[in-house]
C-alpha cells in the first residue's frame, strides 16, 4: 500500500468513526437487539425485493445512455454495473465508479472515457432527480402538520447548487462541443503533442458519452427510469419502517422513507470507510429523528437497510467477480487509461 493510500485509508477510518460515534452514541442497545428480533421480516424481505429492482432498472438506464454508441444487453452490463457497486462496499475511496466503466470498455471494446462520462451523466440525474424528491418531501411537511427541518432544506440548496453546476458544464460539453474543444486546445498547446492529443481525444470520447441527451424521447426515457429508481428506493424504507413498527401514519411513512432515502444518499457522499459506513446511518438517524422516531428504532432501520445493501450487492458481486475471473483491484493506470 502506497503513502498516498495509506493516507486515504487512515481519513477514511477516521470519518467513519466520527460518524459511527455521532449516529450511535444515543442508541440503546439492548433495545436495539430487541428491535431486530421482534422486526417482521416479511416486510424486510419486501424491502429487499424493491432495493433489487431498483438496480436492474440502473442497468437498464445505463443501457440508454449507451445506446448511441452501442447496444448491449441487460445481461451483460447488469453484473458490470453490480461489480462496480462491490468495489465501492469493498474499497475506500469510491473507486467502483471508475472501475465499471474501465471493464465495460474492456468487454465491450469502446472506450473507456466515453463509459465513465455515462457513469458520471448518471450521477448528476441521480442528484437532480434526489433534489427533486427532497423538495416534494419537504412541501409536504406543512401539509402534514411536521416540523420543516432547516438542515434539510440547507442541504437542498447546496445539493441544488453543485448538481446544478454539474449539468451545466454537461449541457455546454454537449452543444457547444466545438468551443469546448477549442478552449481545450489553448490548455493543451503548452502540453507535448502526444499528451495533448491524448487529452482531446479523451474530450472526444467524453462528449460522445452525452450524446443520449441529443433525442427529446431518450431524455424522456431517462428521466422516467430515474424517477422508478428512486421511487423503488424509497419503497425500500417505506417497508423496513413498516417492519421495524416506525410511524403508523402512511402519508407521513411515505414522507419519511422520501426524507430517509434522500439524506442517506447524500450522507454516504462523504468520503468514509468502504461502504459508506458511519455516514450511511448518521444521515439515516438524523432523517427520521427529525420526524420524531426514537433514536433506537431509526439506528435498527439504518443498520438493517445498510446490511441489506451491503450483503446483497457484495454476495451478487463477488459472484459475478468469480464467474468472470475478474480482478478485485485494478491499478489507477488501468482505471484511467483510454481505450
Amino acid at each position: 500500500m502506497n503513502f498516498r493510500r495509506l493516507i486515504t485509508f487512515v481519513l477514511s477510518i477516521a470519518i467513519t468513526a466520527f460518524f459511527l460515534w455521532l449516529a450511535l452514541a444515543p442508541v440503546d442497545f439492548p433495545k436495539l437487539a430487541l428491535t431486530f428480533a421482534t422486526a417482521d421480516y416479511r416486510f424486510v424481505f419486501a424491502a429487499a425485493l424493491a432495493m433489487l429492482w431498483g438496480y436492474l432498472l440502473r442497468a437498464a438506464r445505463w443501457q440508454k445512455f449507451l445506446a448511441p454508441t452501442k447496444a448491449i444487453s441487460l445481461r451483460r452490463l447488469f453484473p458490470i454495473l453490480i461489480v462496480g457497486f462491490t468495489f465501492n462496499n469493498l474499497l475506500p475511496a469510491r473507486p467502483g465508479e471508475v472501475a465499471r466503466a474501465y471493464w465495460l470498455g474492456q468487454r465491450e471494446g469502446i472506450s473507456r472515457t466515453l463509459c465513465l462520462a455515462t457513469v458520471i451523466v448518471e450521477r448528476v440525474m441521480d442528484g437532480l432527480t434526489l433534489i427533486g424528491f427532497l423538495l416534494l418531501a419537504l412541501a409536504s411537511f406543512e401539509r402534514l402538520g411536521l416540523d420543516l427541518p432547516p438542515l434539510a432544506e440547507a442541504i437542498a440548496v447546496a445539493m441544488a447548487a453543485l448538481f446544478g453546476v454539474a449539468l451545466i458544464g454537461l449541457i455546454f460539453l454537449l452543444v457547444r462541443e466545438s468551443l469546448a474543444r477549442a478552449l481545450l486546445k489553448k490548455f493543451t498547446r503548452f502540453l507535448p503533442p502526444r499528451f495533448a492529443a491524448r487529452i482531446e481525444k479523451m474530450l472526444g470520447s467524453f462528449v460522445t458519452g452525452l450524446h443520449t441527451f441529443k433525442s427529446a424521447r431518450d431524455i424522456a426515457v431517462i428521466a422516467f427510469f430515474s424517477i422508478a429508481i428512486w421511487t423503488l428506493e424509497s419503497a425500500t424504507y417505506f417497508f423496513m419502517l413498516i417492519a421495524f413498527g416506525a410511524i403508523t401514519d402512511a402519508p407521513v411513512r411515505a414522507v419519511a422513507s422520501v426524507m430517509t432515502m434522500v439524506m442517506i444518499n447524500f450522507g454516504v457522499m462523504i468520503p468514509a470507510a468502504p461502504g459508506g459506513l458511519g455516514p450511511y446511518e448518521a444521515a439515516g438517524i438524523f432523517a427520521l429523528g427529525a420526524l420524531r422516531v426514537n433514536e433506537t428504532i431509526a439506528a435498527s432501520i439504518a443498520l438493517g437497510t445498510h446490511g441489506i445493501q451491503y450483503l446483497m450487492v457484495t454476495a451478487l458481486g463477488l459472484f459475478f467477480i468469480w464467474r468472470e475471473g475478474m480482478r478485485l483491484a485494478t491499478t489507477d493506470e488501468d482505471a484511467t487509461s483510454d481505450a
